[in-house]
């Protein structure tokens, strides 16, 4: 029931934050952060870049890894976690072509669709790397609780980073903190209905080591 209750509130306050996206309100906010937050060092790079897609499908490899050393096939965790971080790229994908944000410095452009979807790294809203990252301190601090503020230090820490880039805009960092453990509950609350029809694709593949109790 906590769950649902959370899921809820994350619901209307991300349908919240998308309205006030979509109607401009966050355009004071965005330039007062943008204009006064700066931060080049090498190591602000590094450190948003342990968010990114790249090292996020690195780390699931080790956990498929991990599991198939520990119990010789895939864990309920692991498939949660792989099952988020796609959907919630995908949702990202969708967005920055639906709403057609530059970032910080770039001019407004209007592609068409296949322009858009080939040049998708130029929109902004929302960020990548903060939606994966919530994602990751989300499945993390549930499997490894008395670590929980490391994790989501961590995400909350790659949410600035990506602000102190100038990667992004505030909005862009508010809306996918959000964003990722919505998905990440989405996923786990609807299991019961995706999860049967994962199970009888595992099995038609006779891949029995995907397959999760």
């Amino acid at each position: 029931m906590e769950r649902k209750i959370l899921f809820m509130l994350l619901t209307i306050v991300i349908v919240l934050t998308l309205t006030l996206q979509l109607t401009d309100a966050f355009d004071g906010i965005n330039n007062a952060i943008n204009s006064s937050l700066s931060w080049n060092d090498p190591l602000v790079g590094l450190f948003t870049d342990t968010a990114s897609l790249a090292l996020t499908a690195l780390y699931i490899i080790l956990f498929f890894l991990w599991d198939f050393k520990d119990r010789g096939r895939l864990s309920r965790f692991t498939l949660e976690l792989t099952v988020t971080v796609v959907v919630s790229m995908a949702l990202v994908a969708l967005l920055k072509i639906l709403v057609g944000v530059p970032r910080p410095g770039e001019a407004q452009v209007h592609w068409s669709l296949i322009e858009s979807i080939k040049n998708l790294d130029y929109f902004a809203f929302p960020s990548g790397h903060t939606a994966r990252a919530f994602v990751l301190a989300y499945f993390l601090a549930k499997r490894w609780k008395k670590f929980w503020p490391l994790w989501w230090g961590w995400a909350l820490g790659i949410g600035l980073s990506r602000l102190f880039l100038h990667a992004h805009w505030f909005s862009d960092v508010l809306f996918s903190a959000f964003l990722g453990p919505w998905v990440a509950l989405l996923v786990e609350l609807t299991e019961d209905w995706w999860l049967p029809y994962y199970r009888a694709i595992v099995n038609a593949l006779k891949l029995g080591v995907l397959d999760v109790e």
